[in-house]
């Protein structure tokens, strides 16, 4: 039983050393802030005993805010819950600034072998939700209109906010949700074999062993009438997250009237930004940000 630990855990640390030589490219090849945007950096948000988890903030210079504030965008990182940082996508996110949005990238707690992360890394975001709303005339926020926005992992938890998955604190809701090709029922997700691994280290042991644990952690087993209106992205070929995690998603969203959308994008697998395969998904999703939560008008003004 112990040489069988040990050989999980060997198993589990070479996926993160793969994982670190994608994170390392990721930062080389990550996009430059947008021009006209002022950023933010490194700000804590929360102190969890010796640990600080961190934000960034991405606001538009270049657009003159109507008196309530802008809408925000908390921007979740992907990762497998294990890797991933903030830096890289906020500054894809980043992109959407020009449309009136001030966009906030949170850190979270990564799991690792023997470190399971649920549901803390679900707390670090909510608490991230709270920052923003008691810090948003600093940046001028309208505490009212919060997006959550994730990729993979991180459109996970941003659905798991959707929801407000177990919690019915007010300060923690957010009013809308982008889920880019992240899981949303962990329970059917175990059957895949390449999700075996990130969900154990993430819940701590296999389906079997803790299957309440998986169903807990899944947005689509907290759905209700009052959750987000939620827009899901997801590859075609997707062999990591099937692209039925989003549409059942959103089949039971609409069940119970809340507005649900999904974007199939035709011959793509897992992991995709704004830009792919010929088509900019960024009006699109500002699109249906404004169909679902409709806004005050902002104005670009030259500077």
């Amino acid at each position: 039983m112990i040489g069988g630990m040990k050989a999980v855990r060997m198993v589990a640390w070479v996926a993160l050393a793969a994982a670190a030589g994608v994170l390392a490219y990721e930062e080389v090849s990550r996009p430059r802030v947008p021009k006209g945007v002022r950023v933010y950096t490194d700000v804590v948000y929360r102190h969890v005993g010796t640990r600080r988890a961190h934000l960034d903030i991405y606001v538009p210079e270049r657009v003159e805010a109507p008196r309530e504030g802008l809408p925000a965008i908390l921007a979740i990182h992907g990762g497998g819950w294990r890797g991933g940082t903030k830096n890289g996508y906020g500054r894809e996110v980043a992109a959407l600034a020009r449309h009136g949005y001030v966009v906030i990238s949170v850190d979270y707690v990564l799991s690792s072998p023997g470190h399971p992360t649920w549901p803390e890394n679900l707390d670090d975001v909510r608490e991230a939700v709270r920052w923003v709303r008691r810090n948003a005339a600093d940046y001028g926020v309208d505490p009212t209109r919060i997006v959550a926005m994730g990729a993979s992992a991180g459109g996970h938890l941003a659905s798991l906010l959707g929801t407000n998955a177990g919690s019915s604190d007010i300060e923690t809701r957010v009013q809308a949700v982008v889920n880019l090709y992240g899981p949303t029922d962990l329970v059917s997700l175990a059957g895949s074999p390449g999700a075996v691994l990130p969900l154990t280290l993430y819940l701590g042991q296999p389906l079997a062993e803790i299957p309440d644990r998986y169903a807990d952690a899944s947005p689509i087993r907290h759905v209700s009438g009052d959750d987000a209106p939620t827009l899901l992205i997801h590859g075609e070929t997707d062999d990591l997250v099937p692209v039925a995690q989003s549409v059942d998603l959103a089949d039971r969203l609409k069940a119970v009237g809340v507005p649900a959308e999904v974007i199939v994008v035709r011959g793509v697998g897992h992991a995709f930004g704004f830009k792919v395969a010929g088509r900019d998904l960024g009006p699109e999703i500002v699109a249906f940000l404004r169909r679902s939560s409709p806004s005050p008008k902002t104005r670009l003004t030259r500077r």
